[in-house]
């Protein structure tokens, strides 16, 4: 799939959202917060398991740990952007908030950044944006 090629709500489809994170009790409650906003989301482990379930089927958005096991974050996100296929929007999770972290993120290919802890709001309305702006740029 090339990058010019339709997304999936393009076609009033919900969005695909992965959200790859290694604390299961950190994966219920994302994926708690994101089901009452109406929003379906897929899980992972690590870094290797979001890179793989982005390569067999794309994803819109990727909520992406940045310290996990087998390969991070940082890694999965520059192997994301190397793919010849459709790119989904990276939104860098971690409980790291050092000064520069944010733009380390950015460097890595991530577009966005959420602080943990997070209110429930917060990861809702950074979503929310998200799918807003990659409908408009794929209209």
């Amino acid at each position: 799939m090339s990058a010019s090629e339709p997304s999936n709500t393009d076609q009033g489809n919900p969005p695909r959202i992965l959200m790859a994170e290694d604390n299961q009790i950190n994966q219920r409650v994302g994926k708690l917060i994101l089901q009452r906003a109406g929003f379906n989301i897929d899980l992972v482990s690590d870094g290797y398991e979001a890179l793989e379930a982005h390569k067999a089927k794309p994803y819109d958005l990727i909520l992406m740990d940045c310290q996990m096991p087998t390969m991070d974050g940082f890694e999965a996100s520059r192997q994301i952007r190397s793919l010849n296929q459709r790119q989904p929007v990276i939104v860098a999770v971690t409980a790291n908030a050092l000064v520069g972290e944010r733009e380390r993120c950015l460097s890595a290919g991530m577009d966005d950044y959420l602080s943990k802890p997070f209110q429930a709001e917060q990861l809702v309305a950074v979503v929310k944006k998200w799918m807003a702006s990659k409908r408009r740029t794929t209209d």
